[in-house]
């Protein structure tokens, strides 16, 4: 199950008392069953999330601000669920108010993207890269976030896949002050420009087809400089996910819409049949992911020097090695 995982998680893991693992044991179950995950990871809160939790209790920063922990990862490696389990470790076991910010959640509306594809190129009508978010407003989200007091109320953006667009207001995540740890995370969170002479020649079909002048993979590039930069700052400690291989990226991807498509039901209720969804057949994401393929193949080969915390994953998405540094 586990091949290596660092020394100072296990030890951690140790002296935690059994009863909190008890404890936490049935909030964790109930996480993963709501975000449709495979539910035997709860058998890793001993050996990872609670020694992950301890961890990040030692360097919060209560008194002085959230602390934000940016994890970056290919899609469907398993960032949201980790996010979401610690978190609600800190939560419930030591008592510090975690939220999870998600980079899917901050697309721009579906119009806007569809208008500044019109204007920019017609490649960003696709969502997912640097260039389809809505930077201003996550920078307005953090910046609120960041100073939220005891009483205080806010709403953070959340973002229907299915229907390929935000979701109305009164649908968006609550979040009560003062907030102590935030994840944000996403695909490309932490993801740095390339050099100009990277963007030269066309990596797949698709940005040989559709892109063949780079015009828009260098417009991603200018946005990875300016504003998707701004952003990545306020992160304090920076988290990678690392695959085995980019091979694997699809079939991750893949379950992930499966997944989506098999409790359509249950995201959408009774309203289901009046809904204009957008679940992706196994061929039309195979092309929807040659759109993340640059950049992830970039963060594959990089990351691993850059990330604060690394993990290490299997083909199976299992996490087998985790390094922390010592102190940050």
């Amino acid at each position: 199950m586990i091949n290596a995982l660092e020394s100072s998680l296990l030890s951690q893991a140790h002296n935690l008392p059994a009863s909190l693992a008890e404890r936490l044991h049935f909030e964790v179950e109930q996480t993963l069953k709501g975000l449709y995950a495979d539910e035997s990871l709860v058998e890793r809160i001993d050996d990872l999330y609670l020694p992950f939790a301890r961890w990040v209790v030692q360097h919060s920063r209560p008194k002085h601000g959230p602390l934000i922990l940016g994890l970056g990862g290919p899609q469907g490696c398993g960032k949201t669920t980790f996010s979401a389990v610690v978190s609600h470790i800190l939560s419930k076991g030591f008592d510090l108010n975690a939220v999870v910010v998600s980079l899917d959640d901050l697309y721009l509306k579906r119009a806007d993207r569809l208008a500044y594809a019109n204007q920019v190129h017609p490649m960003f009508a696709t969502r997912g890269v640097p260039g389809t978010h809505d930077v201003e407003l996550a920078l307005s989200i953090f910046n609120r976030l960041k100073n939220l007091q005891s009483g205080e109320v806010m709403y953070v953006p959340t973002f229907d896949k299915s229907l390929d667009d935000r979701k109305p207001v009164h649908r968006w995540q609550e979040v009560a002050g003062p907030v102590d740890v935030i994840f944000f995370e996403g695909w490309c969170v932490g993801a740095q420009a390339m050099p100009e002479e990277h963007l030269v020649e066309p990596i797949n079909v698709l940005e040989k087809d559709k892109d063949s002048q780079a015009i828009w993979r260098r417009e991603i590039n200018r946005h990875l400089q300016s504003d998707y930069k701004q952003l990545f700052d306020l992160i304090d400690v920076t988290m990678w996910m690392q695959p085995p291989s980019f091979d694997v990226v699809y079939d991750w991807r893949n379950k992930q819409e499966r997944v989506l498509e098999a409790h359509l039901h249950d995201i959408h209720g009774g309203i289901l049949d009046t809904l204009d969804l957008k679940v992706m057949s196994p061929e039309v994401l195979k092309g929807f992911m040659q759109y993340y393929e640059r950049i992830t193949r970039h963060m594959i080969c990089s990351m691993l020097n850059k990330a604060d915390v690394q993990f290490v994953l299997d083909k199976d998405q299992t996490i087998l090695e985790a390094k922390l540094p010592n102190s940050h």
